[in-house]
Formats: C-alpha cells, structure tokens, sequence
C-alpha cells in the first residue's frame, strides 16, 4: 500500500478574470462639461439633474447644496432649497429608489457663471471626500438604512428652510456630505453626517427665541 500512488485529484478549472469595469464619471466632471457647452447665460436645475446621468439621490443632494453656498439675502434660497431636500428625503423615506422633482423644481434656474463658480469651488472637496470614501457598513445603506437616514436629511432640510442668518453654508456642507456618502456608499461618512445633523437640531433648539423672531421678520 505504501508504494501505490493515490490518483491525483482532478484539476479545477480556471475562472476567468471578470472584466474591470472603468469607474463612472465624477459628477463634478459631468457638471462642468455640461456648464461649459451650455449657450445660454441662466441654466435650469433641471438641466445640471440631467447631467447627473441618473446618480441617484446623492448627487441630487450635492446639486440642491450648490446654491446655498451663494450668500445670498436670508429667507431667499434657504425655504426653496430647503423644500427640495424635505421632498427627495420623504422620498427616500417611503423607499423610492430614483428621486421625482415637480416640474416647476426642474424650472428654477441660476446663471451658469454662479453654477460654474461654486462647481469650481466645491470641486477640490468632494474629490477630497471621493478620495477617501468608499463602501463600509452596508446595514446603513440598506433599505430600512436609507430610510432612516432620509429621516436625517428631512431634518437637515428644515433646518436650511428656517430664515437663520449665517447656516446656509454649513448645512450645505453637510449636504454634501450626505450626498458624497450616498454616491459612494460610504455609511461611515453618512452617519457622521447624521450626528452632524443632532448637532445643527440641537443648536436651532438652543436658539429657538431667535429663530422665532427671525420668522416673524421674515413673514412681516
């Protein structure tokens, strides 16, 4: 028995190498070439959604930010904007998986020279953020994941509708914070964007006598 040899055992076959797929474009990338071959001076939200190629609610999210990184008077961009981020939150909220916008969302529009601008301006961060970023914790980006944090988001976007001086910046850096994290599933960085979220509620709690005085002024 010692000087038999065992038969061999048979060869597995090869699996073939699964093709790398080329990672999609940037959406700031597609942003900036739409901008650029635009021939008209306002440009329509509705077109830099379309640019997005479909990416889903993150990079709705990234678009809706944009604005409010213009200083512009309080009580202007935050409710409009704000109102955008509440509908595609309840959205993901009630487990829709692409985001709707009414037509008269789609309609509002801003010169390409101030979308160009602050696509220039945001452009370093997010490749910053793409950088580092990639999938971690899928339980948070699943479906009862996502809705929970559409709940965040809905708060985030409350929080830009109220007429606060000086919180349209740093909320629309959280937004795009939210919307990085969607894009590239990262849910690390989503629920620190949840906690970010706490935070700016906390604070809007502590500051309730002001706010109330900041929307009476506003309603007149």
């Amino acid at each position: 028995m010692s000087g038999r040899k065992l038969p061999g055992l048979p060869k597995l076959p090869k699996l073939p190498k699964l093709p790398v797929l080329p990672k999609p474009p940037r959406v700031s990338d597609l942003l900036t070439a739409t901008l650029a071959a635009w021939p008209e001076e306002r440009i329509s939200f509705g077109a830099l959604v379309d640019a997005t190629q479909g990416r889903g609610f993150g990079a709705l999210v990234v678009l809706v930010s944009l604005p409010c990184l213009i200083p512009l008077p309080v009580g202007f961009s935050g409710p409009l904007f704000g109102g955008m981020l509440c509908l595609m939150a309840a959205q993901m909220m009630f487990g829709f998986d692409h985001p709707w916008l009414p037509g008269w969302m789609r309609r509002v529009s801003m010169t390409r020279e101030s979308a160009e601008r602050f696509v220039h301006r945001i452009d370093p961060w997010l490749h910053r953020l793409e950088r580092l970023c990639h999938p971690t914790w899928p339980v948070v980006l699943a479906r009862n994941g996502q809705r929970i944090i559409g709940g965040f988001l809905f708060l985030t976007g409350v929080a830009l509708a109220l007429p606060v001086p000086l919180t349209n910046i740093p909320i629309a850096l959280v937004m795009i914070g939210y919307g990085v994290g969607l894009m590239e599933r990262d849910g690390r960085l989503l629920v620190a964007m949840v906690i970010a979220t706490i935070s700016i509620c906390v604070s809007f709690g502590l500051l309730t006598d002001q706010i109330v005085v900041q929307i009476r002024a506003f309603l007149g």
